[in-house]
């Protein structure tokens, strides 16, 4: 008797036993679910749109002032001190005082760009200021110039997550009545830019690939799809666009003329050309909105 009790304690401590492991895989199986969903929420998924902010009444003066955000494009026309050279460019073509302001971060992609829109430097460690953009919104300028989608495109981020993002950045600044600058992705080796990655990033970069159908070296459907977006939404009326081929001298495409060696950023002369069709669009459509005679 004492015998076939002991077998049926060891028989319910083998169930228990197993019972227990499989809680145990269910409770990892969850949690590395959970991980996984956040994962694809953060990186594949647009952002949840925030509330907006005002930034305040414009400054009471004549000074046009122009806001450039974005990725590494708007970071090395940071660190290239660019801003200086974009107001001289403006003051060639007009006698109203330009200001230039200019917050980029390497690397960023479009969610990104939108979430450091609701960053102050109130809020984040001195060695993070360079990325918060709340700032620079907050002097009121009359244009906000948007560099992003290089990092969208060669991360393989979906289209839909660039062009959702770049919606979300449009319409905050139109809700504070800042005229949205719309640049075109560049034209940049995205091969070359690669290579210059590890191997587990490239390997990562090519499986995202596969579920998103960003082939690489084509920008062609970002391009298309950025266009579509402002077309279907209509905010396309209410920004200022300008297309990759309207600034990028004929033949120069990765040429070291303008870009630097990786080809993927402009070097100084390279900025040289793009401030200048910048400066030369916002002026006149500026003019435009206040009926003065278009500068030639």
């Amino acid at each position: 008797m004492e015998l076939f009790t002991v077998n049926r304690i060891l028989v319910r401590i083998r169930r228990l036993k197993w019972l227990w492991w499989s809680l145990v895989l269910l409770a990892v199986l969850g949690y590395l679910g959970y991980k996984a969903y956040l994962f694809i929420d953060s990186e594949f998924c647009v952002a949840d749109e925030l509330p907006f902010y005002d930034v305040g009444p414009r400054p009471n003066d004549d000074t046009l002032r122009i806001a450039v955000i974005g990725d590494s494009w708007a970071e090395y026309h940071m660190n290239l001190e660019c801003d200086t050279l974009f107001e001289q460019y403006g003051r060639k073509m007009t006698a109203q005082p330009i200001k230039c302001m200019t917050r980029g971060k390497g690397g960023a992609k479009s969610k990104d760009v939108y979430y450091y829109m609701f960053r102050s430097h109130t809020q984040e460690y001195s060695w993070m200021h360079d990325i918060c953009t709340q700032p620079l919104l907050e002097e009121h300028p009359d244009y906000c110039v948007i560099m992003a989608g290089i990092n969208d495109a060669w991360k393989k981020r979906p289209v839909s997550y660039y062009t959702g993002n770049y919606r979300l950045i449009i319409r905050l600044l139109l809700a504070n009545k800042i005229r949205p600058v719309v640049m075109e992705i560049p034209d940049f080796e995205m091969g070359n830019w690669l290579d210059t990655h590890r191997k587990r990033q490239r390997f990562l970069y090519r499986i995202y690939s596969y579920f998103t159908g960003v082939v690489e070296d084509d920008i062609t459907p970002f391009r298309d799809g950025l266009r579509k977006m402002l077309k279907d939404t209509g905010l396309g009326d209410s920004v200022l666009f300008i297309p990759a081929d309207h600034w990028i001298p004929q033949n120069h495409q990765y040429s070291e003329k303008i870009y630097l060696r990786d080809h993927v950023h402009l070097n100084y002369q390279g900025y040289h050309i793009l401030d200048s069709c910048i400066v030369s669009d916002i002026i006149n459509d500026y003019n435009k909105k206040i009926n003065l005679p278009i500068s030639k």
